[in-house]
């Protein structure tokens, strides 16, 4: 019988109701901070204050000290990690802003034809003739952009707000600065490009290479504070259930829809983790990121106590898969945090990055598996990734050597919602080895219809793997989860 080991990444969860990365990132800032500042206060009671661990590793008073939470402040951090690193799916995304509003008008009218009906009645214009694309275009310099003006749904949007009438101002208010907030994050993320092009390539032509140039491509920078704070501080501040006009709940959950795809907070981790080994000096900043970690775990509990384990998904298939005896399966890792998984596959599951069930003592740098009876401060191990010493721990070595040896010693391996990122290095490694070393095939399942070439050569660029032969992919049909009127794992060779 063919042996084969599994990985499952975030989008392996979707299907039960667990929201994408971006929205999760954009609800982990609404959510309250409240219990998980209680989290540290009971923690900080239960330490002697006459041990060798608060003597040498805390500071002076640490039981009266002022307990701080991440707030608005750090959102240029964010916006500027967001740019930086999603510039070109910022700029690709707004660029096709009609798909982008699918979902929200959806959400907000029902369907399409109530949309249009709305529109026509309050513009009264006919639908057809909305449009901006001949009366607006960017700079040349920023020409990239102007694919934005030829969307209906932005034409509606500025239409609406250069000719409509609202009764109420405050309300009309805010649809200007969703509106301004959308031309804001497409500006950044297009004056990001130009600052990287001219800082990579400043001259057209040098043949002098002069040292002192190397100083020059710099000069002209983004300004942060202009090119999507505003959109994440008004999401953050502002909620859906609150606005009455549909066309400005429209633009708000179109706005939503942006931030939720792009947002991008793993710089706020990797600023922030290693302050977590050092409260004697930086208490404050210790205490944010450990409030922080805390409402991440309170935020994936409650979502995770809401998703349906009998909704159909793909852990459906594992068990499906185990009860008719196709395959012998020799591991299952998970990249998500919930234990959601084990409600449904009774197996063994790695948990890569952590869970909200495993705890980390970052004085001792181990893995914690109980938070009851502790007298250190420990914290949710949940970005193994973004925090490089918690994998130095044995306890996590252990788990990443064994997921090794267990996908050496499988047929095939099976990858299914992961989607092998540079952030992702940690586990890209195994499957660069498992490729190049032990020549393991490996069938990716996913719902992208593009040539299968092109695909496979991203995987390969995103793995440095030396061949694209054991990379094969398994296209499927997001409804049902087949390929070809299959399920997709009757396709695995």
């Amino acid at each position: 019988m063919k042996k084969i080991g599994f990985l499952f990444g975030a989008g392996a969860e979707i299907s039960y109701g667990m929201p994408s990365g971006g929205k999760f990132a954009l609800d982990i800032f609404r959510h309250s901070t409240e219990s998980s500042k209680e989290n540290l206060r009971k923690m900080r009671s239960k330490i002697n204050t006459s041990s060798a661990y608060a003597t040498n590793w805390l500071p002076e008073d640490f039981e009266s000290k002022n307990i701080s939470s991440f707030g608005q402040r750090v959102f240029d951090s964010i916006i500027k990690s967001t740019i930086g690193n999603n510039r070109e799916d910022i700029i690709h995304k707004l660029g096709d802003f009609d798909e982008l509003a699918v979902s929200a008008i959806n959400k907000v009218y029902g369907d399409y034809k109530s949309y249009t009906k709305n529109v026509v009645d309050d513009l009264s214009t006919p639908f057809k003739d909305i449009n901006i694309s001949q009366r607006i275009s960017y700079n040349p310099i920023f020409n990239e952009g102007d694919t934005l003006f030829k969307s209906r749904t932005f034409s509606v949007l500025l239409t609406y707000y250069s000719q409509y009438e609202f009764e109420n101002e405050d309300e009309k208010l805010l649809f200007k600065n969703i509106i301004v907030s959308i031309f804001q994050l497409q500006l950044g993320a297009l004056s990001e490009n130009v600052s990287r092009n001219i800082e990579e390539s400043l001259f057209k032509k040098n043949n002098l290479h002069l040292d002192f140039f190397d100083d020059l491509g710099g000069t002209i920078n983004v300004n942060y504070d202009m090119a999507g704070i505003s959109g994440l501080k008004l999401l953050a501040e502002k909620d859906f259930s609150s606005i009455n006009h549909p066309i400005v709940k429209l633009a708000y959950a179109i706005l939503e829809n942006i931030y939720a795809d792009i947002l991008d907070y793993k710089s706020l981790i990797d600023s922030n983790w290693h302050y977590l080994y050092n409260p004697k000096n930086e208490w404050a900043k210790f205490s944010k990121i450990v409030v922080f970690l805390y409402t991440v775990r309170d935020y994936i509990i409650e979502k995770a106590q809401s998703l349906d384990e009998h909704n159909d998904g793909y852990y459906n298939d594992i068990k499906k898969i185990e009860a008719d005896g196709l395959f012998n399966i020799t591991t299952i890792g998970t990249t998500n945090y919930s234990p959601f998984i084990e409600k449904i596959i009774e197996h063994d599951i790695k948990f890569l990055n952590g869970g909200t069930h495993i705890y980390y003592d970052p004085y001792l740098n181990s893995i914690v598996l109980d938070d009851k009876s502790n007298d250190h401060f420990i914290v949710p191990l949940l970005f193994t990734q973004s925090g490089t010493k918690p994998m130095t721990s044995i306890d996590m070595s252990e788990k990443y050597v064994d997921f090794y040896h267990d996908l050496c010693n499988s047929d095939v391996i099976i990858v299914i919602g992961f989607g092998f990122n540079s952030d992702d290095e940690h586990i890209n490694g195994i499957f660069r080895q498992l490729i190049n070393k032990h020549d393991k095939t490996i069938y990716i399942v996913d719902t992208d219809n593009s040539s299968e070439m092109n695909k496979k050569n991203k995987i390969q660029a995103k793995l440095k793997t030396e061949t694209t032969d054991n990379i094969n992919f398994i296209t499927i049909n997001p409804e049902d989860r087949t390929a070809d009127n299959e399920i997709w794992y009757k396709k695995i060779n």
